[in-house]
């Protein structure tokens, strides 16, 4: 068959689709195709055409399903390099993150151990300090004694005048312990404001160290 056969189904379901009926337009198309000589496409040219288009969209269908495949293959393969990218990123940011945190930790038991010393060095301040002023004490029960045997071996001739070095020694007595409570006080209150300040940066590193974790 040529490319001008005439398909006579065709051009009868077109006639009866445009509104003639299906006698007139076979009888019409019949007179058509005889008209022509008879180049006219039978039903089992149809049937051949049909069934090569079928073999046509069959190889068709199976091209694209090889092709569906080849991209499949490729998703795949993607997804696994893409998978093995983030196994190793993941790993690296793993490796970061325990590197930092064992820097910071380390950088704690510094600030922990330097913290520890200073406390250690005021606390032998203070035990200094009090060794000076219980020396002091000792030094003035020692000189009151001494003032004190002094007195009493002339008691007998200078009451009087004892009274008043007694009432003296009393108030020196006094007037020391008090300088020696100001020298007290003082050295807590320098004790507690350097605790305080090593409280103080101890809390700051570890918030800062908290918002580096999280």
């Amino acid at each position: 068959m040529s490319s001008l056969a005439f398909d006579t189904h065709r051009a009868v379901k077109a006639l009866c689709e445009a509104g003639a009926a299906e006698p007139l337009a076979e009888a019409f198309v019949e007179t058509i195709g005889d008209a022509i000589g008879g180049n006219v496409a039978t039903k089992a040219d149809v049937a051949a055409s049909e069934a090569a288009l079928r073999a046509d969209i069959a190889e068709v269908k199976t091209d694209l399903e090889s092709h569906i495949d080849a991209v499949k293959a490729d998703v795949d393969r993607v997804e696994t390099t893409l998978k093995a990218d983030v196994d190793r990123l993941e790993t690296a940011v793993k490796a970061d993150v325990d590197r930092v945190e064992t820097a910071l930790k380390a950088d704690v038991d510094r600030v922990e151990t330097a913290l520890k010393a200073e406390i250690a060095e005021v606390k032998i301040d203070i035990a200094e300090s009090e060794a000076r002023v219980q020396a002091k004490i000792d030094q003035l029960q020692a000189d009151t004694k001494a003032d004190i045997a002094e007195v009493r071996t002339d008691v007998a001739n200078v009451r009087a005048e004892m009274k008043t070095d007694i009432a003296g020694v009393r108030t020196g007595i006094a007037d020391v312990r008090a300088e020696l409570k100001t020298d007290i006080s003082g050295l807590e209150a320098r004790l507690y404001r350097q605790l305080w300040l090593m409280a103080a940066g101890i809390v700051g590193l570890t918030v800062a160290l908290v918002k580096l974790l999280g």
